[in-house]
């Protein structure tokens, strides 16, 4: 099974895919972070943020499930199938705030999101970066809201992905990022493997859902 290498050109990458890269179903990660945020009964429209949005299939499970989002990607392609989406699933673009940018000029306004989620775009940070900005999503996260964070598991470089340049953390590592002393109510941390068919290969991902309980 070929090495895992993580792109670095995602415009290349949307704009090559037959279809959508990943899918159209939305990530384990926003499925949970939605069922808490369910479960602790947060606003019925509220404010979402999914960072780093792709080709938009988490930001169409958001606005579906009644939530305002606001998305932002770097890649115009994914932006377009995004909006293609939308419009296939049936969710009127009002609700959703997309513009392209790139995650490093994101200023995470205070306080903001009711559910603030990065899905599996730290790793493309530099390892100084990335904790940086677990933090200013943090602070992004309204009282009593739900943040989630899921990027690459170490575990990968043991079947040989090149990931020695990138972010990565065991779910465990990931966890104490959201300590309940620091504010932080842990909801889930998973660590996992699936096998990716367009690429013919195996990744693994770590990811945390907290609820913020103090600024």
């Amino acid at each position: 099974m070929p090495a895992f290498r993580p792109p670095s050109d995602w415009e290349t990458v949307y704009a090559a895919a037959e279809g959508y890269h990943f899918g159209e179903e939305p990530s384990q990660i926003a499925r949970t972070a939605l069922s808490f945020y369910r479960l602790f009964e947060g606003p019925r429209d509220g404010l979402a943020l999914d960072l780093g949005s792709g080709e938009g299939r988490d930001t169409a499970f958001l606005a579906g499930a009644g939530l305002k989002v606001a998305a932002r990607d770097v890649s115009p392609t994914g932006l377009a199938k995004t909006r293609m989406l939308l419009a296939r699933t049936g969710v009127s673009e009002d609700r959703v705030d997309l513009e392209q940018a790139d995650i490093r000029d994101f200023a995470y306004p205070a306080e903001t999101y009711d559910l603030a989620l990065a899905a599996n775009v730290y790793q493309f940070l530099t390892l100084e970066e990335a904790p940086l900005h677990i933090a200013r999503l943090q602070s992004a996260t309204k009282l009593g809201g739900i943040c989630a964070v899921g990027v690459f598991s170490p575990a990968m470089a043991g079947w040989g992905a090149q990931i020695g340049d990138h972010f990565s953390a065991t779910a465990d590592e990931l966890l104490a990022y959201f300590s309940p002393r620091s504010g932080w109510l842990p909801l889930d941390r998973t660590e996992y493997w699936t096998y990716r068919p367009v690429n013919e290969m195996m990744v693994s991902f770590a990811y945390v859902v907290a609820r913020k309980e103090l600024r």
